[in-house]
C-alpha cells in the first residue's frame, strides 16, 4: 500500500492528523476494556480533578458543544460513574464522581500510561519529552489564539 500523498505527506498538520487517527483508534480499543470511549475517559478524569464543575465548564475544557457535553454526561451518569448534584444556581448541576467513578478514574490513568508506553516506544525518552514539550507549546498557542478570536 502506497502512503504517498505528494507534498501533503510532508506537511506537519497532515502528519499530526495521520498519527492522531492511528492513536485514537488504539486509544478507543484500550479504553473499551473499561467500557469507555476516549471522550468519556477524558471527561471522567476532568470531573475527578474538578469536582463540582458544571457541564459548561466541562464542555469548554473538552472543546465540545453543549449537546455533545450533555450526551457525554448522560452516558457517564448511566454508567454510574458521575452523579449530578445541585449546582451554584437552579440552572446548573454540579458534577461529581461516584465511588465507582473514582475507581474507574484510576484505571483510566493506568490504561492511558500503558497505551502511551506502547504507542511512543519508537521514540527515546528524550524524544518523547521533546515531543511533549513541542505539542504542549502548540496547544497553548492555539488555545490563546482561540481565546482572542472569541
Amino acid at each position: 500500500m502506497s502512503r504517498d500523498f505528494g507534498r501533503l505527506s510532508g506537511h506537519l498538520g497532515y502528519l499530526l492528523h495521520r498519527v492522531d487517527a492511528v492513536l485514537m483508534r488504539k486509544a478507543t480499543a484500550a479504553f473499551d476494556s473499561l467500557g469507555l470511549t476516549p471522550a468519556r475517559a477524558t471527561a471522567t478524569v476532568y470531573i475527578g480533578l474538578h469536582e463540582g464543575c458544571d457541564q459548561a465548564a466541562l464542555g469548554r475544557a473538552l472543546g465540545i458543544n453543549r449537546a455533545s457535553t450533555m450526551k457525554v454526561v448522560n452516558e457517564l451518569v448511566a454508567l454510574g460513574l458521575v452523579a449530578r448534584r445541585e449546582g451554584r444556581n437552579r440552572r446548573t448541576n454540579a458534577l461529581h464522581l461516584t465511588k465507582r467513578g473514582q475507581g474507574v478514574c484510576e484505571n483510566i490513568e493506568d490504561v492511558s500510561a500503558q497505551a502511551d508506553a506502547v504507542h511512543f516506544a519508537a521514540l527515546s525518552r528524550g524524544e518523547q519529552g521533546e515531543l511533549r514539550r513541542l505539542l504542549t507549546k502548540l496547544w497553548q498557542d492555539s488555545s490563546e489564539e482561540e481565546s482572542r478570536d472569541r
